[in-house]
């Protein structure tokens, strides 16, 4: 699956804009903040931008000796009303889940219900 006005290329994703002010594309790579945007005037370029995006920042992460970091990593940060998360805590602790169980269950719920389709990423 690929949303509209996305580009993929070794695993990361990236969202390209048009910005009207300066008549260009500009591309950020999606939970990425290690990669700056980027901008090009054309569909082509800004291809060529992402993935030099992307190579020079796994070539920067050689050098420095560390793992590239994935974009999505799984951990994320949910705020809500502490009433809603006292009722999510009390509800886990009756089912006796943990807390993250009951929210996974929760998102799967949204995606199963909207019919959002689940990236297939090989070998992950």
């Amino acid at each position: 699956m690929q949303a509209r006005n996305t580009l993929q290329y070794k695993n990361y994703t990236c969202l390209v804009s048009y910005f009207n002010v300066k008549d260009c594309l500009t591309g950020r790579v999606l939970g990425m903040s290690q990669i700056p945007s980027f901008t090009s005037k054309t569909i082509a370029g800004i291809k060529g931008e992402f993935h030099r995006a992307v190579d020079d920042y796994i070539a920067a992460c050689e050098i420095e000796g560390k793992e590239p970091a994935q974009a999505f990593t799984g951990n994320y940060t949910v705020r809500t009303s502490p009433v809603v998360h006292e009722a999510l805590a009390l509800y886990a602790a009756q089912q006796e889940v943990k807390f993250s169980q009951v929210i996974q269950q929760a998102l799967n719920e949204f995606i199963k219900n909207h019919d959002i389709e689940i990236p297939n990423r090989e070998g992950k």
